[in-house]
């Protein structure tokens, strides 16, 4: 499992990306080089100067050290013009850096420090245009999981999930696309739209549903016990 140092540091790679050279950058960008599976932590895509970028990230010396890809034949200084290694300050210093790499130091209040520039790489073994779709993709499915994200969060983290009989659930409106919240039952087939002027039928097998939270009679009988002794 990722820790939380791993995934902060890797938002503010593309972040250090955005801001110095990129136009389009990712997190997470699916890779295959020599019929091997790597996944860069950030890569970014400079469309002016036809280059790629790829920081990957290291929180601690042992995750460095056993890291075979970095200085292997198929690794990301092999794929992208420029790679880098983004650790904290002072955990490995430059003579460590496997050949061709550029060090990025970030300290507690996440300033970022060339440590040491990477040497191009004249031949990438993917080309600008895998690299430019890659990217792309990684980005588009990271916006889509957010947005998804927000509609699905359960507050309550499944609390009353246990036998449920009714849930709260997003679903859009085929007639005036608007996506509402609704309170419904298990096996529920239908609702009306809740949108203004609207109130057409949602059929709840056809339209876009993601369940947000469920109750079960556990809920109900909490929730009528504090009502009565309002």
């Amino acid at each position: 499992m990722e820790s939380s140092h791993h995934e902060h540091f890797k938002k503010q790679a593309l972040y250090w990306l955005k801001d110095k050279m990129v136009d389009l950058c990712a997190n997470e960008v699916k890779l295959f080089a020599r019929r091997k599976k790597l996944i860069a932590d950030s890569l970014g895509i400079n469309l002016k100067r036809k280059e790629s970028r790829i920081i990957e990230v290291k929180v601690s010396r042992s995750d460095f050290l056993r890291d075979k890809v970095l200085d292997a034949p198929y690794g990301y200084h092999a794929i992208a013009d420029y790679a880098y290694i983004m650790t904290p300050a002072g955990l490995i210093s430059g003579e460590e850096l496997p050949k061709g790499y550029g060090l990025l130091e970030i300290d507690e209040f996440d300033n970022i420090k060339v440590k040491r520039n990477p040497v191009r790489n004249p031949k990438p073994i993917i080309t600008l245009d895998t690299l430019v779709k890659r990217t792309a993709r990684a980005a588009t499915n990271a916006v889509l999981f957010q947005e998804l994200s927000k509609e699905t969060k359960d507050h309550t983290k499944g609390a009353f999930s246990r036998g449920a009989h009714i849930h709260l659930v997003n679903a859009t409106c085929p007639n005036c696309k608007k996506r509402n919240k609704y309170l419904i039952k298990t096996k529920q087939a239908h609702v009306n739209c809740k949108g203004r002027g609207c109130k057409k039928d949602i059929p709840l097998k056809q339209a876009r549903v993601h369940i947000v939270t469920s109750y079960n009679k556990s809920f109900y009988d909490q929730m009528q016990t504090l009502m009565e002794n309002d």
